[in-house]
């Protein structure tokens, strides 16, 4: 961020302080403002304030986090990300010119592209603490913003000011805190939302940006796919079921449709060619001549008719699909059977402007409408499903125990369950059976499939996405989905099976990293299981980097993610299969957040191979596809990662070399760094039996799990233990209190132990990209920290001694790995190479420290017995706050 920014930033945060001043007093709370500045002081005793006084404090400090947050992001939006060493966006077209540069063939650029699968899965995980009605309000402060920003008009500025002051006041009248948790219905119309809002406005222009500027001999391929898991992931969710897809799918096919009318209303608008001045195609004629279009104007309008003929079919296709009327559905014209049909009917009217005018005249419209059909369909966001193994277990081990078979499953070894399961889906007899007495659990499992094949009826097969597997620890717990999804119909059984939804296992923990290889190696090898892979053989594997980072830490997890994406990948390129990555990535660094574009481009050689899939969780969502422009940003910038890391290579680039003989020479060093580390980390959050109190006291996660931030549970079960918490919650607890533990620790101590010295780390960090991605988002967390709150927090905790020890250990990790990361980068500060994010962290300092001592002050009200209801609300505003001023919560 240039200078001129960052006193934009300034200005525009003063004077967006300066509207919220006005409205606090406004609405009679001016006493409140005179204790705001006394607030920022250490010294500031927060028992002094009324629990109303409190309460409103914190809400004006929650929205000034809030507007300094969108201050940021405005200047942002004119900010352009670059390519390392150069002065070119990163975008898909540049990229596409990079590789031309560096002596690419246009045959392989194209055969790259097409290989292309791209896709970006929005999820509902419990981190996004804002309600819709305040995304809303601030999607309007970022929008006039931008236009004051822009604007060179007096009065048209003064009318912004006047627009920014009612948005603002809209803002802090607005309730920022949920009374109910949501539902799972609230989170599918929250993020299409931000679907309807920018992303589909984005992908619109992304598609006619590179149709314009990328030179390809065929057709633009679609490149991007939209994935989804909201109302599909039940994994410890009991409120997602088969009602919940049905939902998710009505909501995501009213919005895409929505839309297709709308881009075929401006196609009626532009498309008024005559056939007396400009010829059309037999086909185009055939379209015209089927439509119900009566009006004597458009006689001589062919493809005007024909698209009232197209609305016609659209019509009643979301007639089929949303089972209401529609107004412009004909008895003479029936609906689409698939969104292909409807593809076909937009490239006739395609091929006719090109075969009587060439390809300029097409126009983006019609091109973009094209583009977004291929990708969205009629299903818009392909749907994931996800259930864990053991769910399946009892599933299938229920089907075989009331089946003709009479099988106690349970009982089986694992070679004896493979075999079954392998028997199963070899035949094509089903263990379903109508008149047996199942378990709620396995009535629910047997109708979410049964919904599952119904959206394949109606939508296709693009529809479903995956099928992942959450704690895949054997081959029989990626066989068990398939043969409950036989029941359904979504598996045909046989000597070679087929299934509409490929099952994607998940691993999670360390262990479960390390045996990955093993278990896609037995699993590829069953023969009778090829036939389920498709043609072209393709396995999605996904990767947990949350539960991995808070089962054995930041270091072991990233290495022993790294690891396995290169073993599995050549476990499948040595059975001929190939690999699509799906990453389970959070917002935080203790979940594998981090800047995307340099992450893909970081990935172990030959593991992106053009097919790469990465969650978008939470909060991130909002952030990284809030309007329009970040949005297009976002994608572009995922979709060129996805290329470069994809383009072949006949020789290694003397990049390329250079990286390969890096993780070369450092594996081992790394490997033994790994292990240091998560006995480090293990003997602090596993071994050591105060702990657990600690974390539980000197964090404030039992009141974070009260929030109604989510509709999914904090845990998995009903157990306190560290091990059954969600990665979610666990994470989110240690940002608050700013100790941010799971960011950083145990890679100093395990530096330590193994005696390296500076120079070697430095060499680490200048050769090989792993390394330096791995060091900047550490230095993130470093830089998010803060030691000297985080000891208010520590004093909460409930064993005094045993906690200053504790915390104790924790600082010194702290304050050494802040240490040895500025000599690994030899500069006198963090994130020396990220200058935007150091000065947004510098500018967010104050304003975090008033609201996380004003949070301590008001846990330990709670925790002392206060129940007063504002009390609660003022202490989880301080959490809203606090998670805008550090852009993530778990």
């Amino acid at each position: 961020m240039t200078d001129a920014m960052i006193d934009h930033v300034k200005q525009n945060t003063a004077m967006l302080e300066g509207f919220l001043n006005e409205a606090v007093a406004e609405f009679g709370r001016a006493g409140v403002l005179t204790k705001i500045d006394a607030l920022r002081t250490a010294e500031f005793d927060v028992d002094s304030l009324s629990e109303s006084e409190a309460a409103h404090a914190a809400r004006i400090l929650t929205c000034l986090s809030t507007l300094t947050v969108l201050s940021e992001d405005v200047a942002n939006l004119k900010r352009v990300e670059t390519f390392p060493g150069t002065q070119e966006a990163i975008t898909l077209a540049h990229a596409v010119k990079i590789a031309r540069d560096k002596g690419h063939s246009q045959q392989e650029i194209e055969d790259t592209l097409n290989g292309i699968l791209a896709s970006p899965v929005f999820t509902a995980h419990p981190t996004e603490m804002r309600r819709a009605s305040v995304v809303e309000r601030e999607y309007d402060i970022t929008q006039f913003l931008s236009q004051f920003e822009n604007s060179t008009r007096a009065s048209e500025k003064v009318t912004l000011e006047e627009d920014l002051y009612r948005a603002v006041a809209l803002l802090f009248n607005t309730r920022l805190n949920r009374p109910e948790r949501i539902t799972v219905a609230d989170e599918i119309q929250n993020s299409l939302g931000a679907v309807r809002r920018a992303i589909l406005p984005a992908l619109t222009e992304l598609y006619g940006d590179w149709g314009r500027e990328i030179q390809l001999e065929g057709e633009l391929p679609k490149v991007l796919k939209l994935g989804s898991w909201i109302g599909g992931d039940r994994d410890g969710h009991p409120h997602v079921d088969d009602t919940t897809m049905n939902y998710a799918f009505h909501s995501q096919a009213k919005l895409v449709l929505g839309f297709y009318f709308q881009q075929l209303d401006k196609l009626d608008m532009e498309l008024t060619l005559s056939e007396e001045l400009a010829p059309v195609s037999d086909a185009l004629l055939e379209l015209a001549r089927k439509s119900s279009e009566t009006n004597v104007h458009r006689v001589d309008e062919p493809y005007r008719r024909a698209i009232t003929y197209i609305k016609a079919r659209l019509a009643a296709t979301s007639q089929n699909i949303l089972k209401v009327p529609h107004p412009l559905a004909t008895p003479l014209a029936g609906a689409y059977e698939t969104a292909d049909n409807f593809i076909a009917d937009l490239l006739i009217m395609r091929d006719s402007l090109v075969a009587h005018g060439g390809k300029r005249l097409i126009g983006r419209t019609l091109k973009t409408t094209i583009q977004i059909a291929r990708s969205c369909g009629f299903h818009l966001l392909s749907l994931d499903m996800r259930q864990n193994s053991a769910v399946h277990e009892r599933v299938i081990a229920e089907l075989f125990a009331q089946s003709s078979e009479l099988l106690d499953y349970s009982s089986l070894s694992e070679n004896e369950r493979v075999s079954a399961l392998v028997a199963e889906l070899t035949n094509d007899r089903l263990l379903r059976w109508p008149f047996a007495k199942y378990s709620d659990e396995t009535r629910r499992e047997l109708k979410i499939v049964d919904a599952a094949a119904e959206v394949i009826r109606t939508f296709g097969p693009d529809a479903i996405g995956s099928y992942v597997i959450s704690m895949a620890k054997s081959v029989s717990d990626i066989l068990e989905p398939l043969v409950l999804m036989k029941q359904a119909g979504l598996v045909y059984g046989g000597p070679s099976p087929h299934t509409m939804i490929h099952v994607a296992p998940l691993f999670e923990t360390i262990e479960d990293l390390e045996a990955a290889p093993d278990i896609m190696k037995r699993w590829l090898g069953l023969p009778a299981m090829r036939s389920l892979l498709g043609r072209p053989a393709i396995q999605e594997v996904m990767l947990g980097y949350s539960d991995s980072n808070k089962d054995g830490g930041y270091t072991a997890s990233r290495w022993s993610l790294h690891k396995a994406s290169s073993a599995v990948k050549a476990v499948c390129q040595q059975k001929g299969v190939a690999l699509r990555l799906f990453h389970g990535r959070g917002g935080s660094v203790g979940r594998g957040g981090g800047p995307s574009f340099a992450a893909i481009l970081a990935q172990p050689e030959g593991t992106v191979g053009g097919q790469i899939r990465v969650t978008e969780q939470g909060e991130m969502i909002a952030r990284k596809f809030g309007n329009k422009v970040t949005a297009g940003k976002t994608l572009d910038s995922f979709a060129a990662a996805v290329f470069l890391a994809s383009l072949p290579s006949v020789e290694k680039t003397a990049d390329e070399q250079r990286e390969a003989e890096a993780e070369a020479k450092y594996t081992p060093l790394m490997e033994q760094l790994c292990q240091a580390s998560f006995e480090a980390y293990r003997g602090l959050v596993y071994d050591d039996p105060h702990f657990l109190s600690f974390f539980r006291t000197a964090t404030p996660v039992a009141e974070l799990t009260d929030l109604k931030i989510g509709s999914r549970p904090a845990s998995r079960t009903a157990s306190g233990k560290i091990e059954d918490l969600r990665a979610i919650p666990w994470v989110f607890s240690w940002s608050q209190s700013r100790m941010v533990l799971p960011g950083f620790y145990g890679f100093n101590a395990a530096v330590k132990k193994l005696g390296v010295d500076d120079q070697t780390l430095i060499d680490m960090c200048n050769e090989w990209d792993f390394f330096e991605v791995f060091l900047a988002n550490m230095e993130m967390a470093l830089a998010k920290s803060d030691m000297e709150i985080a000891a208010l927090y520590a004093d909460m905790a409930a064993e005094p001694e045993e906690a200053k020890r504790i915390f104790a250990t924790i600082r010194t990790e702290h304050e050494e790995m802040t240490a040895l990361a500025k000599r690994i980068r030899k500069s006198g500060t963090l994130l020396s190479t990220h200058e935007q994010l150091r000065g947004s962290i510098a500018r967010s300092h104050g304003l975090l420290q008033t609201l996380n001592r004003m949070q301590v002050k008001l846990l330990k009200k709670r925790r002392d017995g206060n129940k007063h209801k504002l009390v609660k609300l003022a202490m989880q505003l301080t959490v809203n706050g606090i998670a805008s001023a550090l852009r993530n919560t778990g």
